[in-house]
């Protein structure tokens, strides 16, 4: 039983790691994306409930998005099916953690820019765009890990 458990923590250590490391690329491909969008999109460009700050940052997390799957899904829980299921399960967690990322940055950006208090803060957009990404990213991997990698199911 101890030595079951060992094993079962050391797995959840090695998929942790492994999530962290693909996630900060995801990560990186997202900033390097976002900021790629910001400046290729004019600010005047679009009006109306989105602005180019929240087209840039839906743009830019779907290019993380193709990057954390197929590497998940290969490097961390050992998959290589062509389950539909699963990822019709990963596409639904991460338009909810799209929506959750587009918004918390959102928010974050309007409370960054728009409050006196926050008038001398360097880095805003960055300070937004890791507020947003580390919430997600918490949800992002108990959704993996507890409903599309689900425990129990085979993996090679």
């Amino acid at each position: 039983m101890v030595v079951a458990r060992a094993k079962a923590l050391s797995e959840n250590k090695k998929q942790l790691t492994k999530f962290v490391l693909i996630g900060g690329l995801a990560v990186l491909t997202d900033l390097a994306c976002y900021y790629t969008f910001l400046n290729l999109i004019p600010d005047d460009a679009l009006r109306g409930p989105m602005d180019n700050e929240a087209v840039s940052k839906c743009l830019s997390f779907l290019c993380g998005l193709s990057v954390t799957y197929w590497f998940n899904k290969r490097w961390t829980w050992r998959r290589r099916d062509r389950d539909t299921g699963r990822l019709m399960r990963f596409l639904l967690v991460y338009g909810i953690s799209l929506l959750l990322n587009v918004g918390i940055n959102s928010g974050m950006l309007y409370l960054l820019l728009n409050e006196p208090l926050f008038a001398g803060w360097p880095l805003k957009y960055l300070i937004a765009f890791v507020v947003a990404t580390g919430t997600c990213s918490a949800f992002n991997f108990l959704g993996q890990k507890f409903w599309i990698f689900k425990p129990g199911e085979e993996a090679i």
